[in-house]
């Protein structure tokens, strides 16, 4: 996963890529169950660095297809996560933290 999130000329509440490795790092150290991926889509959305399959595909230089994947499994298996829309012809799906993520 490369980490887009440095801090070059991008605007000023950009985040930290350490920062952001950080909280992954503690949400799998919680939640050993989850995959690094799965942790980064859980942060980014804590974070509301972005709450759909599409966008985090994009900032992460990832396959929106591993995307949708993790996501969804993420959403099944967890319940940390929760669909709150989709998009039937491009597949983008939009995601938001339950209260189960803050604990």
């Amino acid at each position: 996963m490369s980490a887009p999130l440095q801090n070059h000329g991008k605007k000023d509440n950009a985040p930290d890529a350490a920062h952001f490795l950080h909280l992954v790092e503690r949400t799998l150290a919680s939640n050993p169950e989850l995959s690094p991926v799965q942790g980064a889509i859980l942060v980014a959305a804590r974070q509301d660095i972005a709450r759909d399959s599409k966008t985090f595909a994009r900032l992460f230089g990832m396959a929106h297809a591993i995307v949708l994947r993790e996501l969804n499994s993420l959403i099944q298996a967890t319940g940390l996560v929760t669909q709150t829309k989709r998009d039937t012809r491009t597949l983008r799906t939009h995601y938001q933290p339950t209260s189960l993520s803050d604990a």
